[in-house]
């Protein structure tokens, strides 16, 4: 049985186009030719991709309540990519009771939570995936803390402004370094070249410094730029940063 890489795309706090992220690197990964399972992990605020993948009526909700297994949850999307090696997706509950239900959960539910998601992560390694990445939550609680704890390396997307340079301080101290976890950073969304040399301040690796670019903004969560413009720079960005993952 070969190993499975899985990373978890975090940010300390939204609006860093992590997910945009998440969903580019899983994408060119599947196109590298590995098997991929992407994962949208945040239960409070759902994307589901954004439609662009096919639609499932089952939810990684369900895994955490012992429900469903991953197996039953995840759907195809290879097609969708047009990828010849396999290429899964599975979405978080958008429904606004599944969401409100999902916040008033205890620690207890949390604590069992993890295990369902390490017994998943154990299962996705059995299918025979090579990568699963992980799009969780922003800031830092429980529900991301587990995504992390049950990750082989933790991706974390900023925006290089001074305003992030405390909730960096607070996902590092609070969640990577207790639970030993390797890490690198993604500077998203640079000015002019900006740059906080954040890996000097905090001991982590920045993997790579992505411009501000209007129309990946302007396309949002509507266009896979690994798939549809390869040669565009976003998409150039996204290949040095899986190339500057160790795994």
């Amino acid at each position: 049985m070969k190993d499975t890489f899985t990373i978890a795309v975090h940010s300390p706090r939204g609006g860093t186009g992590k997910t945009s992220v998440a969903i580019n690197l899983a994408c060119a990964y599947a196109k590298e030719g590995k098997d991929v399972c992407l994962l949208d992990m945040d239960l409070k605020s759902p994307s589901t991709f954004n439609g662009m993948f096919p639609p499932s009526g089952k939810w990684i909700n369900d895994i955490f309540d012992y429900k469903k297994n991953i197996r039953e949850v995840i759907v195809d999307g290879s097609k969708s990519i047009a990828s010849e090696s396999r290429f899964y997706v599975g979405y978080s509950n958008p429904e606004i009771s599944a969401i409100r239900e999902f916040s008033s959960k205890d620690r207890k539910w949390q604590s069992n939570a993890l295990k369902a998601l390490i017994q998943s992560k154990k299962d996705l390694q059995k299918e025979g995936f090579d990568v699963v990445i992980m799009d969780t939550s922003p800031g830092v609680d429980f529900t991301s803390a587990n995504v992390v704890a049950s990750s082989d390396y933790v991706l974390m997307v900023v925006k290089p402004n001074e305003y992030c340079l405390t909730n960096i301080k607070q996902a590092i101290d609070g969640i990577y370094a207790p639970l030993g976890k390797k890490c690198g950073i993604v500077e998203n969304m640079c000015l002019n070249e900006q740059s906080l040399q954040m890996g000097e301040k905090y001991g982590v690796p920045v993997l790579t410094s992505i411009p501000c670019m209007c129309e990946v903004s302007a396309h949002g969560l509507s266009k896979i730029f690994t798939v549809e413009e390869p040669s565009h720079p976003f998409s150039s960005s996204i290949d040095r940063l899986k190339n500057s993952i160790n795994y």
